[in-house]
C-alpha cells in the first residue's frame, strides 16, 4: 500500500505535463483567439511565466510541512474550522475541474465521432474509467501519465508534419497586434486552464519520491507542458489564421480534421483523439483523485472504500451531465464566468498560506 502511494519524480513531471495542455488546446485556443487574435500564443507564454514563482512558493510550503498536503497543513496554519473550510473548497474545486475536463473529452467524442450516442451514455462510460484509476491509486495514474507523455510527443510530431503545407508565418505577426495591455489581460483566461498547476502540486507533492528534486521536476513539467500548448497555438494560427480559430467552439478538433499527411492519408482525427485521450484521461483522473483525497482529509476518513468511490462516481456523472450537455452554457461558463472562481483559488490560497506561515515564523522567532 505504501508503494502505491509513492511516485517517482519523472512520473510527477509527467502528471504535471498532462495538466497543462490537453484542455488548453481545445477550448482555450478559441477563447484566446476571440480575446487577442494572433497574439494568443504570447498570452500562453506569459501565463506559463506567471505560474513559475507560485510553483516555487508551493514547493517551499510543502517542504516546511513534509508529508502533508495543502489540506492538512492548511488546518495547521488556519486552525481547525478555517482549515476544514479550505478543505471543502478544494474538494469542490478539484471535483468541478475534473468534471470540466471530462466534459471537454465528451464534447470531442460526442460531437465529432459519436454524434448519435447520447451524452449521458458516453459520460457514464468515461467516468467509470476515471474512477477505476482513482480506486487503483496515484501510482497507477502516474503510469498512465508516462504513456500520455509519449502519446503527446507523437501527437505533436504528426500535427507538425501534417501542417507543413498549410503553414504561413505571416498569420502570427505582427506581435502584440491587439495591444500589450489586452495581451496581459488575456493571460487571466489562460490561467483558468493552467492555474490549477500549483494547487495540484500541493496535493501530490507528499507522494513524490525525492523531495529535494521536486521543484526541478515541477519546473520541467511546467515548461514542457507549456511548450506543448504554446507550440500548438502557433501551428494552429499559422495553418488556420486567427479569424478562423476565433469562430470555432473547439478549433483544435476542426484543425485536426483539416490536416492530412499525403493525398492518401487524411481524416485521421480518430487516431489523433486516441493519442490526446491519454493526457485528458490522466488530467481527469488526478483531479478526481485529489478531490477524493481532500474530502477524506477534511472529514478525517482514513481509508478509501468502494462506497465512497461509487458515491463520487455517481455524483460526477450527474454534475458532468448538467455541466457539459449544454455546449453553449459550458462555453459561456469557461469563457466568461470561471475565472472569477478559479483565479482566487489558484493564486489567492497559496499567497494566503504563505503569508500566514511567514507571520507564524516571525512570531516564533520573537519568542526565542
Amino acid at each position: 500500500m505504501q508503494k502505491k502511494e509513492t511516485i517517482s519524480n519523472n512520473q510527477f513531471r509527467d502528471i504535471l505535463i498532462c495538466i497543462m495542455w490537453p484542455a488548453t488546446i481545445t477550448y482555450g485556443s478559441g477563447i484566446l483567439a476571440r480575446e487577442v487574435g494572433r497574439d494568443m500564443w504570447i498570452s500562453g507564454i506569459i501565463g506559463v511565466s506567471t505560474i513559475i514563482p507560485f510553483a516555487l512558493l508551493i514547493v517551499y510550503m510543502g517542504q516546511n510541512f513534509l508529508g502533508k498536503t495543502i489540506v492538512q497543513y492548511g488546518q495547521d496554519l488556519l486552525g481547525c474550522v478555517l482549515g476544514k473550510v479550505l478543505g471543502v473548497i478544494l474538494t469542490l474545486y478539484f471535483f468541478i475541474m475534473s468534471s470540466s475536463s471530462i466534459s471537454i473529452y465528451i464534447h470531442h467524442l460526442a460531437d465529432f465521432l459519436l454524434p448519435q450516442t447520447p451524452f449521458l451514455v458516453v459520460t457514464t462510460m468515461h467516468v467509470l474509467v476515471i474512477f477505476y484509476l482513482v480506486w487503483k491509486g496515484p501510482e497507477v495514474i502516474a503510469r498512465t501519465a508516462v504513456i500520455a507523455f509519449g502519446a503527446g510527443i507523437i501527437f505533436y510530431f504528426i500535427i507538425s508534419m501534417a501542417s507543413l503545407s498549410e503553414i504561413d508565418i505571416n498569420r502570427i505577426s505582427p506581435f502584440f497586434d491587439s495591444g500589450v495591455t489586452n495581451v496581459f489581460k488575456s493571460t487571466l483566461k489562460t490561467d483558468t486552464f493552467i492555474g490549477i498547476f500549483q494547487i495540484l502540486i500541493a496535493m501530490i507533492l507528499p507522494m513524490v519520491h525525492d523531495q529535494k528534486k521536486a521543484f526541478g521536476s515541477a519546473a520541467s513539467g511546467l515548461l514542457i507542458g507549456g511548450s506543448f500548448f504554446i507550440f500548438y497555438f502557433i501551428v494552429e494560427l499559422m495553418a488556420m489564421g486567427p479569424h478562423v480559430v476565433a469562430l470555432m467552439r473547439i478549433p483544435s478538433m476542426d484543425f485536426v480534421r483539416s490536416v492530412q499527411i499525403t493525398q492518401y492519408l487524411h481524416r485521421f482525427e480518430s487516431f489523433m483523439v486516441a493519442l490526446w485521450y491519454w493526457s485528458i484521461m490522466t488530467e481527469s483522473g488526478i483531479l478526481a483523485s485529489c478531490s477524493l483525497t481532500a474530502f477524506m482529509q477534511t472529514t478525517g476518513i482514513k481509508k478509501k472504500n468502494p462506497f465512497i468511490i461509487i458515491a463520487f462516481a455517481l455524483i460526477m456523472i450527474i454534475v458532468t451531465f448538467y455541466l457539459g450537455h449544454d455546449r453553449v452554457l459550458f462555453l459561456n461558463l469557461r469563457e466568461h464566468v470561471w475565472q472569477y472562481f478559479s483565479l482566487p483559488i489558484d493564486f489567492g490560497i497559496p499567497l494566503l498560506l504563505f503569508f500566514v506561515l511567514g507571520i507564524k515564523k516571525r512570531l516564533h522567532m520573537k519568542k526565542y
